[in-house]
């Protein structure tokens, strides 16, 4: 049976938007650890595959050099931030991500949920042994966890067609729902590149020396490291002969050079090629007047919707242009949302607004809509977000969309070959003749 596209499902069964950032021409999603998981998962549910990068320092680096490499990262359907340095670039020019997303921990983390929704894997990779090992490993881990398969194949096949042929069948009869591709950058990215065609139900990411980790051959750097930015020192200490040059005449020039540019960036006005949205990030404007409240509520968003401006007011004032309005009917016993919606309409008639009550009986909701709110929320019931956030990653998405096609007749050359497929796609499906049928006809009428 075919999949459903994204745009077909209802609101409340899409795999949440995707917030997407730009880092010196390469964009990143501003999601964490367990939004990637889920992320992931969902779209497995949903009969979608994909590619997930883990852009680093020395990632970053090669795709300045490198446009191939730059290419195959564009490919990626998925992309999350792995070096904490580059998480500092990133909040540096006012751009920020929730958190680093590291291939070495999500290759646990998408296990994890592999074994609870019954998805299988496949280890592909690493030293001799080694993907054997870890796949023990994380099966005793996370009991449950179906392995499709490991392998580990022999230098160079990369390079022969018939090693890899051989290897991509392997793949494609084992069936695996996650491979994880433990070959290193940018080896892994190409041999993904190749063979994720072969198995496109799947999802494809490269964990780099993962495998090493898992197994205990190479020690990870201790927490502490990561959090402040130094496992590059960490690795390099264990493999000087390799990583020095990497690390140290290569990447730490280049470091500071992508500090210096992003606060440099940070303080002018935001430029188009700042984000998704254009020259300015959606704005929202939070209203209640229980800081309590006010502060939950701006939590959830920015943690949610990193690229949402958010201004919090504790009167009731709605004063200013913004995107999106979160506003209180309760201030000091009196219902002012509807007030508030009608003033905002008056001037926006645009803006996403959403109301939160008390009580939200059938006709304190009534009188909501009636004065121009799209969405009403009972406070305190956690259920009833859910239609209302999924009413923001709609309209998030329709001003991603809105900006691609005016960026360019087909959204801009970055977006230019997906936006074809898509039409090529919406045409051959159309219902009615086909093209063949159509030519068919026409030649009757020739004859």
């Amino acid at each position: 049976m075919k999949a459903a596209k994204r745009n077909e499902l209802p609101v409340s069964q899409r795999p949440g938007a995707l917030p997407e950032v730009d880092l010196r021409g390469i964009g990143v999603h501003a999601v964490s650890q367990v939004e990637c998981v889920e992320y992931v998962l969902d779209e497995l549910d949903a009969g979608r595959g994909g590619w997930v990068v883990t852009p680093n320092l020395d990632h970053l680096l090669r795709t300045a050099r490198d446009r191939e490499f730059a290419e195959l990262y564009s490919e990626a359907r998925l992309r999350v931030v792995d070096g904490q340095l580059l998480v500092w670039a990133l909040a540096l020019q006012r751009t920020p991500v929730p958190e680093r997303v590291a291939g070495s921990d999500l290759i646990s983390k998408l296990s994890a949920g592999a074994a609870t929704r019954k998805r299988s894997v496949f280890l592909l990779g690493g030293n001799p042994g080694t993907a054997r090992k870890a796949a023990e490993v994380l099966q005793a881990r996370y009991p449950g966890l179906i392995v499709a398969g490991t392998d580990c194949p022999p230098l160079g096949f990369d390079k022969d067609a018939l090693a890899m042929a051989r290897l991509s069948r392997r793949i494609h009869q084992a069936k695996p729902d996650i491979v994880f591709v433990a070959l290193g950058s940018p080896k892994q990215e190409l041999v993904i590149r190749h063979l994720r065609h072969d198995r496109p139900e799947a999802w494809w990411l490269g964990v780099g020396i993962s495998f090493s980790f898992l197994c205990g051959e190479v020690q990870r750097a201790p927490v502490w490291m990561q959090r402040v930015g130094l496992e590059w020192l960490h690795r390099v200490w264990q493999e000087p002969g390799r990583l020095f040059k990497r690390y140290f005449v290569d990447g730490l020039p280049f470091a500071l050079r992508l500090l210096a540019q992003s606060a440099v960036r940070g303080v002018l006005p935001m430029g188009k090629t700042a984000g998704p949205y254009g020259t300015q990030r959606p704005r929202a404007l939070l209203v209640d007047d229980d800081p309590q409240a006010l502060d939950h509520l701006e939590l959830l968003l920015s943690s949610r919707y990193p690229d949402l401006e958010l201004t919090t007011r504790r009167t009731p004032d709605v004063a200013g242009s913004f995107d999106f309005y979160f506003l209180d009917n309760d201030f000091e016993g009196e219902l002012m949302a509807g007030q508030l919606a009608r003033e905002i309409r008056t001037r926006n008639k645009e803006a996403l607004v959403i109301a939160f009550s008390g009580t939200l009986d059938i006709e304190t909701l009534k009188g909501l809509i009636n004065a121009g709110c799209d969405g009403a929320a009972e406070k305190g019931v956690t259920s009833s977000l859910r239609p209302i956030l999924a009413l923001v990653e709609k309209r998030l998405s329709e001003m991603v969309d809105s900006h691609k096609r005016a960026a360019g007749p087909f959204g801009g050359v970055k977006h230019a070959a997906g936006s074809i497929r898509d039409i090529l796609e919406d045409w051959n499906e159309r219902p009615g003749e086909t093209p063949a049928s159509q030519s068919d006809e026409q030649q009757r009428k020739s004859a």
